[in-house]
C-alpha cells in the first residue's frame, strides 16, 4: 500500500504544471505606453500536450492560444492587437507564454486569466488590468438661490473607468442627485446638492471629490462659501464669494 502512495506522489510531481509568477500592469494611463507585456511564467516537467491560453473577463472569452511548436494565435478582443512574433524567453516551451499588446486602449480593461495545461495537469491564475483616462474637465459651481438655499453642482467629463462624485460641506457629505452617461467611450458624471444656507456655518469649505476606484485615482475641487458675503464683491451674480483651489493625483 505504501509504495502505491509513493508512486502517486511521484506521478503528481512529474506531471504537475505550476504558474510561478503572473505579471500584469494593474493600472496604466491611456496614451502613456505604446506596448505592454502580460506575462505568465510557469514550470512543468511534462510538456506532452502543452497548451497556453489567455482569457479576458471570463473563460467564455479566449484571447490567445499557443500550442508548441505551432505559432501562437490572437483571438477575440486581442485579435490584431498582439505582436505574435514576440518571444519572452529562448526556451521553446515557454517563449510564447506572454501577451505583447500593441497600442493598448481602454476597452482592454478587465480581468486576464492565464491557463497552462498538459495532458496530465493544469494550473491557472487571474490578474486585473485597468487602462484609465484622467478627467478632461472638472467643474464645481455654487449658486445662491433667492429662496435661501445654496445649489452646488459638480461635474466631470472625459473619464474612464466610471468615476464617483461626492459633495461635502465642512467635510460632511451632502445628499445629492447624480447622473452618469457614456460618450465616445468616456464617462460624463454630474452631481448636485441643495442645502439651506441658514444650516451652514458663517464660513464653510465646500468640496467636490472625484474618485475612480479601479484606477486608484483622486481629484478634488475646493471652494469657500460665506453665509453672509461682504456688501461689495467681485464675484459674478449668483456665485458665492470664494477662493478656489484644485488638488489631484493618486490615492
Amino acid at each position: 500500500m505504501w509504495w502505491i502512495i509513493q508512486f502517486a506522489i511521484l506521478l503528481q510531481c512529474v506531471s504537475s504544471v505550476r504558474i510561478i509568477n503572473m505579471r500584469v500592469p494593474e493600472v496604466l494611463q491611456y496614451g502613456t505606453r505604446d506596448v505592454i507585456t502580460l506575462d505568465c511564467d510557469y514550470i512543468t516537467k511534462n510538456v506532452t500536450g502543452l497548451v497556453v491560453k489567455w482569457f479576458f473577463s471570463d473563460r467564455s472569452q479566449p484571447v490567445y492560444q499557443w500550442i508548441p511548436p505551432q505559432k501562437p494565435q490572437a483571438l477575440g478582443i486581442l485579435k490584431n492587437k498582439l505582436d505574435l512574433n514576440y518571444k519572452i524567453s529562448h526556451n521553446p516551451y515557454t517563449q510564447h507564454r506572454a501577451l505583447r499588446i500593441v497600442q493598448p486602449s481602454t476597452e482592454l480593461t478587465g480581468n486576464y486569466t492565464c491557463v497552462v495545461s498538459t495532458f496530465l495537469a493544469e494550473d491557472e491564475s487571474t490578474r486585473p488590468m485597468t487602462i484609465f483616462v484622467p478627467e478632461k474637465r472638472f467643474d464645481m459651481i455654487m449658486d445662491r438661490l433667492s429662496d435661501g438655499y445654496l445649489n452646488i453642482i459638480c461635474s466631470v467629463e472625459g473619464v474612464f473607468p466610471q468615476p464617483e462624485l461626492v459633495i461635502l460641506a465642512g467635510n460632511r457629505p451632502l445628499n445629492a442627485k447624480s447622473s452618469l452617461n457614456m460618450i465616445d467611450g468616456r464617462y460624463t458624471a454630474l452631481t448636485s446638492a441643495v442645502v439651506k444656507i441658514d444650516y451652514l456655518p458663517p464660513t464653510v469649505e465646500i468640496l467636490c471629490d472625484m474618485q475612480v476606484p479601479l484606477a486608484n485615482y483622486f481629484s478634488r475641487k475646493r471652494d469657500i462659501f460665506y453665509r453672509d458675503p461682504p456688501p461689495t464683491t467681485l464675484d459674478p451674480p449668483g456665485l458665492a464669494n470664494s477662493q478656489f483651489a484644485k488638488d489631484h493625483g493618486k490615492i
